[in-house]
């Protein structure tokens, strides 16, 4: 190093402090460098040992997010204050180009979405299978004129309208699906909820004070103001402790998110995190909203910023499939054929679904007799069109049309007419 030779007098003393001070900053910037780097592979490693990650690429423009249903969610650009759709795991499948969206029941368990429009001067119907904003015009009801409640005093599934009890509900009206449907003792405040099966029969007591569909053989219910989950046999396997999760819902409305992949966002004094099914956290709640996920991703909210959060795949249970027949422990109806199938149900209506599963919600429903082309199927279900509605029907209720009993539907039809 070269020598550096101080002169005396002030100016030499000046440029010693000088170079004191250089070097000190020097130091200090290496040190804070230092520092710096390691506070970032530190908080990046915490991160990783979180068991999830939180990215906020591509939401910048989002203002905000809720759920419109089990698949898509609702989304407000920060600039022009329009909505648009997206999927669970944030992909956009509708601009945002709309004033509102927004969800109703004109049938019981019969969901409708709806989009209010610069498009249309009338509301527009979106499809639930691609999350896009369709041509079809909605001008049903918007809320059922007609309810199946409990009756505690008849000790059946009862109709019910603003005024009260209408009459017995008969299996055959509603023919619903293997499974367990949530149902309450009245259209007020202050109803018990419970759950029946499908031949209309009480399963679990009316114990609580609200209930959610069954996912994963799972069941958010309300007791004593908080939010818990019970198994179909109803026993708790989640403690009730948990917060509404109505600030994530797009209606608002009062609700707790299902089970999936074995993994459910809940929220917890004021914020959300996401539990595993024996109630453990897997992310930390520390998040202002978490929304209905699938596979491990979901939308989120922390600090006003929208984002994703991914956890790790080790922590997500695998999604449950559909058996085939090729698969060794098959014992299911096998996937049917592509063609013309008839209804034949033991009712009058068959459930359109938006998904090939029990619990999913119900799109529309099929007239017994309606011949319907299926276009493609997984075991025990069949993809189907119906008045411009695709959907899944359960193929236990589909009979394959012949040629004979084509002419016969229409020799029958032309004598109808007659």
């Amino acid at each position: 190093m070269k020598n550096i030779e101080f002169k005396k007098g002030k100016s030499n003393m000046t440029g010693l402090i000088a170079v004191v001070c250089v070097v000190l900053t020097a130091a200090a910037v290496a040190a804070g460098t230092l520092a710096f780097k390691h506070f970032s592979e530190k908080s990046k490693e915490n991160q990783t040992d979180k068991g999830y990650s939180f990215s906020t690429e591509g939401f910048e423009s989002v203002s905000q997010v809720k759920c419109l249903n089990e698949k898509f969610a609702v989304f407000t650009d920060s600039a022009s204050g329009k909505q648009g759709l997206m999927s669970l795991d944030g992909k956009i499948t509708e601009k945002a180009e709309h004033n509102s969206f927004s969800v109703c029941s004109d049938v019981w368990r019969n969901y409708r979405y709806i989009c209010e429009s610069p498009r249309s001067e009338y509301l527009l119907l979106v499809d639930p299978e691609s999350g896009t904003v369709t041509s079809r015009q909605y001008h049903g009801l918007t809320v059922p004129e007609l309810i199946p409640c409990w009756s505690e005093v008849g000790k059946h599934l009862a109709w019910t309208d603003e005024k009260g009890y209408a009459g017995e509900v008969k299996a055959s009206e509603l023919a619903l699906e293997p499974g367990l449907y949530p149902v309450a003792t009245s259209l007020t405040d202050g109803a018990k909820y419970g759950y029946i099966n499908q031949n209309l029969q009480l399963d679990i007591a009316l114990l609580y004070e609200n209930a959610m569909d069954f996912s994963d053989g799972i069941a958010a219910v309300k007791s004593g103001g908080k939010w818990g989950y019970i198994n179909s046999n109803g026993v708790i396997t989640v403690p009730f402790e948990l917060d509404s999760c109505s600030a994530a819902d797009a209606m608002g409305k009062d609700c707790a998110f299902s089970f999936r992949n074995g993994l459910a966002p809940v929220c917890k004094d004021g914020k959300f995190g996401i539990i595993n099914e024996k109630g453990e956290s897997v992310v930390d709640f520390s998040f202002d909203i978490i929304l209905q996920g699938n596979n491990g991703v979901y939308i989120a909210s922390k600090g006003g910023a929208w984002g994703l959060i991914t956890v790790d795949k080790q922590l997500v249970a695998a999604e449950t499939t559909t058996q085939t027949p090729d698969s060794p422990d098959y014992s299911g109806t096998p996937a049917v054929e592509r063609g013309v199938y008839m209804v034949k149900t033991s009712g009058s209506v068959l459930n359109l679904r938006s998904a090939a599963d029990p619990n999913s919600s119900v799109v529309a429903k099929i007239p017994n007799g309606t011949e319907l082309t299926v276009s493609k199927a997984v075991t025990g279900w069949a993809y189907v069109k119906y008045n411009s509605v695709s959907g899944w029907v359960s193929s236990d209720y589909l009979v394959k049309v012949t040629t004979t009993q084509t002419e016969t539907a229409t020799a029958s039809n032309t004598a109808v007419s007659q």
